[in-house]
């Protein structure tokens, strides 16, 4: 083992002893260096010596020194991990804070993938979670306190294309875990944190990825974050003793909208255009508690519509979220604005002349027509289909299942500011998406023919 001395602090941490699984690359290396910047004891378990190696190197050069020991620990081994916390305890006296950040990433299809791979991504990222539980909750109950910090994912909870099944369903497994955990665990005075990072750059994760073009598709949409913030964003939880932390922030309303998509689609599924019912089973009505839910949520979702970096990320997922929605359901619904009025419009593209679909908020008019804004989510430059509606007015809209073909008109002078007051109801938010885009924000009135 190697130990630096620890760096003079005030903070909380100080004196505290942390092991961390998987601590010398990445995120637990990050973790670590926080945790013994704070005036934490860490200890550092990991089965790469290259990766021990260099952290060794790179602790040494810690400003003010911190306290970081190494161990080579094959988490996947059972008593190989136990053996290690029981030593740690009997030199220590204490183990305040458990963070298992293990994880085995082999990125492959399940045909690819060979059984004995699946199995051991399940033993290093979930089995060795609650053997490590299991080793810890007795010293931590004896000493009537202490924190259990698991890291999990975004890929745990939003399953698309990209991850692999074993690594998803190993993060899938350690938050089930946790949660469980954390409830039997309440008033104990034993914290358990969840931690659900979204695509974090500079991880061994992210280099393996990237290199073999196999990123998961929430990549696309979620910009990378670094350790350094992971880290910082759990070293806050852990002195503040929060039950979870998501990163980004905002990942939660992703989350509550991929959890709602089979309810929704299963909804418009048994509903025809306008509500209609197509088989004899009915769709209970909406109770109150549910109401009071949705318009929660919609006010919540009208409300982040303002947050800048919520809009950044939206401008992005929710166009993709809501084609696959209007395909899997047939063009009945629309899943991100699933609160709000919208349609989908199918333009022809002013350049290729093929057909390019576009899910937009619209406000019914007394007359049948539809308005939409061409708000491009606050960008500076005006969005492709309103280039293409300039260039053919004949476009086709999909709204609650029913297709109609219509007639864009470009809206100007009193009959556009009208507009814009009724749209303004709709979705407040475009107020924020005038002022910083910078633009005179194309209306379209959409007339069926």
């Amino acid at each position: 083992m190697i130990f630096t001395r620890p760096r003079p602090t005030t903070g909380s941490l100080a004196g505290r002893v942390c092991l961390v699984t998987g601590g010398a690359a990445g995120i637990g290396w990050a973790l670590s260096r926080a945790l013994a910047q704070a005036g934490a004891h860490v200890h550092v378990g990991d089965n790469s010596k290259p990766n021990l190696e260099r952290a060794a190197t790179e602790a040494a050069l810690l400003s003010g020194a911190a306290s970081i020991a190494f161990a080579e620990v094959d988490v996947s081994d059972r008593d190989a991990l136990e053996n290690w916390i029981t030593a740690i305890h009997a030199e220590r006296g204490r183990i305040d804070i458990l963070i298992h950040n293990a994880a085995y990433i082999h990125w492959a299809d399940v045909e690819e993938m060979s059984v004995e791979q699946a199995q051991l991504a399940m033993r290093t990222g979930y089995d060795a979670l609650v053997c490590a539980v299991k080793t810890v909750l007795p010293l931590m109950r004896a000493a009537r306190g202490g924190q259990i910090v698991a890291m999990g994912s975004a890929a745990g909870r939003i399953f698309v294309k990209g991850p692999a099944a074993s690594y998803a369903a190993a993060k899938a497994a350690v938050e089930a875990y946790t949660e469980m955990l954390r409830i039997e665990l309440t008033g104990s005075g034993i914290g358990v944190i969840l931690v659900r990072p979204a695509t974090v750059a500079g991880t061994d994760f992210w280099k393996v990825h990237v290199s073999s073009a196999r990123m998961p598709r929430i990549a696309d949409f979620l910009p990378p974050t670094s350790p350094e913030k992971v880290a910082d964003a759990v070293v806050q939880a852990i002195l503040r003793r929060r039950p979870s932390v998501d990163i980004p922030g905002y990942l939660p309303p992703f989350y509550r909208a991929y959890a709602l998509l089979p309810e929704l689609t299963r909804k418009a599924a048994a509903t025809g255009g306008n509500g209609r019912r197509d088989y004899a089973i009915p769709l209970p009505a909406p109770s109150p508690a549910t109401a009071k839910r949705d318009n929660l949520a919609l006010r919540a979702l009208k409300k982040a519509g303002a947050n800048a970096q919520f809009v950044r990320t939206m401008s992005t997922v929710a166009p993709s979220i809501d084609r696959t929605t209007h395909r899997l359901t047939r063009g009945r619904l629309l899943l991100m604005p699933a609160m709000l009025p919208s349609l989908m419009l199918t333009t022809t593209g002013s350049l290729s002349g093929r057909p390019r679909q576009v899910p937009l908020l619209c406000h019914l008019e007394d007359d049948g027509s539809y308005l939409v804004v061409a708000s491009n989510f606050g960008k500076t430059h005006h969005p492709a289909w309103s280039h293409n509606l300039l260039a053919n007015q004949q476009a086709v809209i999909t709204r609650a299942g029913q297709t109609l073909a219509v007639t864009a008109t470009l809206l100007d002078g009193p009959a556009r500011a009208s507009a814009w007051d009724r749209l303004v109801k709709v979705w407040p938010p475009y107020e924020n998406y005038a002022h910083r885009s910078g633009r005179h924000l194309r209306i379209f009135r959409l007339t069926p023919q």
